[in-house]
């Protein structure tokens, strides 16, 4: 969304979140260019959209972006919907392949493999994302131990500065050995993956009535702007934006985004 549109009241849209995950459906604003952090998979309810990745537009009616890729939309009057997976997540680990080391590709996908409508609740939707990974046809990729132990460090601490020293001791690697092979393994770095988290916590932690300081502390952030920095490099939006004007509902799943249990997601 750019900064000098906003969204009209009224609801026009859906977000479910999970730990490793979230989905967004419904209608959209136009972006410029950002880098979220997760991988991405957007598909239309109808029409095709305009998806620009890495400076080139292309129409497309169903995608699959790699994290940390440059990214705009340009929904028109198609009703979208993006699922944003972290990059450690079982469900991007089982599409990854299908990028085949591009940024982005679009997906061929069965009439039958539509999304569910915006109120279908936590289980369809996360059905429904397995059922994308299950079409994919290939078990999904495994991280190292090390990489999933460092990462998961990170989501239960979510501490307000990395130090890599320390987290490379636990896993017994050098800081460089680390830093290589997470981003080696996931596509980002180690720093990018934090703020995705606080990014996450921030917009799940979001209420009525609470303001974006508020939010800013809770999701480990140095101070409110280094929150509004962040947000708009990865959505080029802050997330309240469409959530506190009531154009999305928001529902917050428990468990597996593609529910129990995780093998197949």
């Amino acid at each position: 969304m750019t900064e000098q549109s906003s969204p009209s009241p009224g609801p026009r849209g859906h977000i479910y979140l999970w730990p490793q995950a979230f989905v967004a459906c419904g209608d959209f604003l136009p972006n410029r260019p950002h880098r979220h952090i997760s991988a991405s998979v957007l598909i239309s309810y109808g029409a095709a959209f305009g998806l620009e990745v890495n400076g080139q537009w292309r129409q497309t009616r169903a995608a699959l972006v790699a994290p940390d890729v440059p990214q705009a939309l340009a929904p028109g009057d198609s009703e979208l919907w993006i699922a944003q997976l972290d990059p450690d997540s079982p469900a991007w680990l089982g599409l990854r392949a299908r990028l085949a080391e591009r940024p982005s590709v679009d997906l061929e996908l069965p009439p039958a493999l539509l999304p569910p409508g915006q109120g279908a609740g936590c289980t369809a939707m996360g059905s429904y994302l397995a059922s994308l990974v299950a079409q994919a046809g290939v078990a999904p990729e495994r991280l190292d131990p090390r990489v999933l132990a460092v990462a998961d460090r990170l989501r239960r601490t979510l501490p307000e500065q990395l130090v890599v020293a320390d987290l490379a001791a636990q896993v017994t690697l050098s800081p460089s050995r680390l830093s290589h092979l997470f981003r080696q393994q996931t596509g980002v770095s180690l720093q990018r993956f934090l703020l995705h988290l606080k990014i996450a916590r921030a917009l799940a932690h979001w209420q009525p009535g609470k303001t974006l300081s508020q939010l800013a502390v809770e999701a480990g952030f140095y101070d409110q702007p280094h929150l509004v920095r962040t947000a708009r490099a990865m959505f080029d939006a802050l997330p309240s934006q469409y959530v506190s004007t009531g154009w999305f509902q928001v529902s917050r799943c428990g468990g597996q985004a593609c529910g129990e249990p995780a093998r197949a997601c």
